[in-house]
C-alpha cells in the first residue's frame, strides 16, 4: 500500500510540474499557424504564376521541330498523372468516386483539362506564345468572377476586383506591345482564330478552377489531380497516336521539353496548393504574374525586345498583384484580430460567471 501511496504522490507532482498552457497562448499559436496557412497560399499563387510562364515559349520551341499539341499535353499531364497516383497509392486513398455526382465532377474536371489546354497550345502556331498566354490571363479573372459567384457564391471582395482589373490592363498593354512589333508571317485570319482560341481555351480553364475548387472541399488533392490529369493523358495519348508523326529529337530540343515539362508540373503542383488554401478570385489575379517569365523568356528566346507598351504592362500587373497580395495579408489579420477579441470576451464573461 505504501507503494502505491508513493506511485499516486509522483503522479501529484508530476502533473503539477507541468504546468497548464494560458488560454491566450493557446489562441496566438492558432492563430500564428492559420496566418502562416494562409500566407503559404498566397506564396504558392506567386510560384505558380513564375513557373508556368517560360512554358508557352518552350512548348513553341518544341513545336517548330515537329511535336504536336497533342504530343505536349500527352507527355505533360503523363508526368503529373503519375506522380498523382504514387501519392494515392502510398496514401492509400480510396479511388473509387462517393456517388455518381462525383463520378461526373472528377469526369469533368478532365475533359475541361485536355479540351481548354489543347485550345491555348494550338493557338501556339498562330500567334506568339507569350501573347497566347496574355491573352489566357486577361480573360481567367472575368470568367472565374462569374463563375464563382453563380456556382460557389464566393463574393469578390473590392480590391480582388480592382487588382484583377489592373492586372487585365496590364496584360492588354503588354499583349497590344507585342502585337505592334510582332514579325509573324501569319495573317490576320490566322491571328484572330488564335486569339478566338484563347478565350475559348480561357473560359473552359476557368471552368475547371471553379470545379476544382468545389472538389477540394470535400475530396483529397492527389485524387482530384490523378482524374483530372489521368484522363486528360488518356484522350491526349489517343489524338497523339493518330496525329504524329515525329516521336525522336535532338538533345537540345529534348532538353528544353523536359524543361517544359518540369515546369508544368511544378506550376500544377503550386496550383492546387493555392486552390486549397486562397480563394479562387485571387488565385486567378496573382496568375497574372506568369507575364513577367513569359516576356522575357520569349525575348532571349525569340527576340521579342521590350517596349514602352511592355513596361507599362509589367508596371499595371505588379500594381494589381501587390495589391491583392496585400490585401489578402490585412484581412486575414484583421479577420484573426477579430476572432481573438470574440475568444477573449467569451472568455471574460465565463469567467464573471464563474466568479459570481
Amino acid at each position: 500500500m505504501k507503494g502505491s501511496a508513493d506511485i499516486i504522490n509522483t503522479s501529484e507532482v508530476v502533473v503539477k510540474s507541468c504546468p497548464e498552457r494560458n488560454p491566450e497562448d493557446q489562441e496566438k499559436d492558432s492563430d500564428k499557424r492559420l496566418w502562416i496557412k494562409k500566407m503559404s497560399g498566397v506564396a504558392a499563387c506567386l510560384a505558380h504564376g513564375f513557373f508556368i510562364g517560360p512554358v508557352p515559349v518552350l512548348s513553341r520551341y518544341v513545336e517548330d521541330r515537329g511535336y504536336t499539341p497533342y504530343q505536349i499535353l500527352f507527355l505533360f499531364d503523363l508526368l503529373i498523372s503519375l506522380v498523382a497516383l504514387g501519392i494515392t497509392v502510398y496514401q492509400r486513398t480510396n479511388m473509387l468516386p462517393n456517388d455518381w455526382k462525383q463520378g461526373a465532377k472528377l469526369l469533368f474536371q478532365g475533359l475541361t483539362q485536355f479540351t481548354s489546354i489543347l485550345c491555348l497550345y494550338t493557338s501556339y502556331r498562330l500567334i506568339p506564345p507569350a501573347n497566347a498566354e496574355v491573352v489566357w490571363n486577361a480573360g481567367m479573372p472575368v470568367f472565374v468572377v462569374a463563375l464563382s459567384c453563380v456556382f460557389l457564391e464566393e463574393i469578390p471582395t473590392r480590391v480582388t476586383v480592382l487588382g484583377s482589373m489592373w492586372c487585365i490592363a496590364g496584360v492588354a498593354l503588354l499583349g497590344y506591345g507585342s502585337f505592334v512589333n510582332m514579325k509573324s508571317s501569319a495573317d490576320t485570319a490566322d491571328i484572330t482564330f488564335g486569339i478566338v482560341l484563347t478565350i475559348t481555351g480561357a473560359f473552359i480553364h476557368s471552368m475547371q478552377n471553379v470545379g476544382a475548387k468545389g472538389l477540394l472541399e470535400s475530396t483529397p488533392r492527389a485524387k482530384v489531380v490523378t482524374y483530372t490529369y489521368g484522363i486528360s493523358t488518356v484522350i491526349a495519348g489517343i489524338g497523339a497516336f493518330i496525329t504524329s508523326s515525329t516521336w525522336h529529337l535532338e538533345p537540345v530540343p529534348a532538353a528544353v521539353l523536359v524543361l517544359s515539362c518540369v515546369s508544368h508540373a511544378l506550376f500544377v503542383l503550386f496550383l492546387y496548393i493555392a486552390l486549397k488554401l486562397v480563394e479562387v478570385n485571387a488565385v486567378t489575379a496573382l496568375f497574372q504574374l506568369s507575364a513577367f517569365s513569359a516576356y522575357s523568356v520569349q525575348w532571349a528566346m525569340l527576340g521579342f525586345a521590350p517596349t514602352v507598351l511592355d513596361g507599362l504592362g509589367l508596371t499595371c500587373v505588379l500594381i494589381g498583384t501587390f495589391s491583392i497580395v496585400i490585401w489578402e495579408a490585412f484581412a486575414r489579420w484583421k479577420e484573426q484580430k477579430h476572432m481573438t477579441l470574440m475568444r477573449q470576451l467569451d472568455f471574460n464573461a465565463m469567467q464573471r460567471n464563474d466568479n459570481q
